[in-house]
């Protein structure tokens, strides 16, 4: 997997940036009347930094945590090389801390990132505490009942209990090929291979609905917007587009789109 591998100069170049997150932020810093170098950006999750790196070359001030320091560590070489030695990749402790002081930053982003967190309290907590007075940040995750789970490639296997249902149903998934194809699955047979599936499905993915997440942010004194009906997919589709600008049917796709497709949520601090 990429993680395991240096970050090359080759595929920095090849780096596709998220629009959407490249859009919001743009948007945050005109609403304020600065320039890039004016705004203080965070990564959370960022593995090994591609789009921290790709801010940095843009002129925003960005930063970057995880909490796996492979791939921090092999995202640091890249930085150094391009001239930013300040280590602006870091680990995210077992606490959930992060070493920055409260409100350092100015927008925060994450990137398919929230349904991989065990313990949301913890995370947005320490997100709350890092966003400054009149910050922001855009979050953007798959659905709660997405009909294919986005890892595993594998229909429905996140709606079911994680017990031997689910196990079956994957092991079915692997039968028909319906797999990732992991690196570290490679020679596996069947069995052992459910297996690692399996454990993935329990101990790396967790999906909420979306309005336990809008909830929590509430409750940090975030006001929340959710973007994903304004997703240009949605705008331009033919028969999706015009609908979706209804006052009669935009609540109902909104829903739709929030429940089995994508959440694309836009916080801003309060106060």
């Amino acid at each position: 997997m990429a993680k395991h591998d240096l970050l090359t100069e080759d595929e920095f170049a090849a780096y596709k940036v998220h629009p959407g997150t490249v859009q919001q932020l743009n948007k945050f810093a005109a609403s304020k009347g600065r320039s890039a170098g004016q705004v203080r950006v965070l990564d959370w999750g960022c593995g090994r930094g591609r789009f921290v790196l790709w801010l940095r070359e843009q002129g925003f001030d960005a930063y970057g945590v995880d909490i796996d320091p492979e791939p921090v560590n092999n995202g640091l070489p890249l930085f150094e090389k391009k001239g930013y030695p300040n280590k602006p990749l870091s680990v995210i402790s077992a606490e959930g801390r992060t070493e920055y002081d409260d409100g350092f930053f100015d927008f925060i982003v994450t990137n398919n990132v929230l349904e991989h967190v065990s313990d949301l309290g913890k995370v947005l907590d320490e997100i709350g505490r890092l966003t400054s007075k009149g910050g922001g940040g855009y979050h953007i995750f798959p659905a709660q009942r997405q009909p294919v789970e986005g890892h595993l490639f594998m229909p429905f296997v996140h709606w079911l209990p994680a017990g031997g249902l689910r196990k079956a149903v994957i092991r079915s998934c692997v039968r028909m090929g319906k797999e990732p194809h992991w690196t570290e699955v490679e020679g596996l047979d069947l069995e052992e291979k459910t297996q690692v599936y399996f454990a993935y499905s329990i101990n790396h993915i967790f999906y909420r609905p979306f309005k336990t997440i809008r909830e929590k942010f509430k409750q940090l004194g975030f006001k929340v917007t959710f973007l994903s009906l304004q997703n240009p997919a949605v705008q331009k589709h033919r028969l999706l587009g015009p609908l979706a600008r209804t006052s009669v049917l935009g609540p109902a796709i909104n829903w739709l789109i929030l429940t089995f497709k994508q959440v694309e949520l836009l916080v801003e601090r309060q106060g």
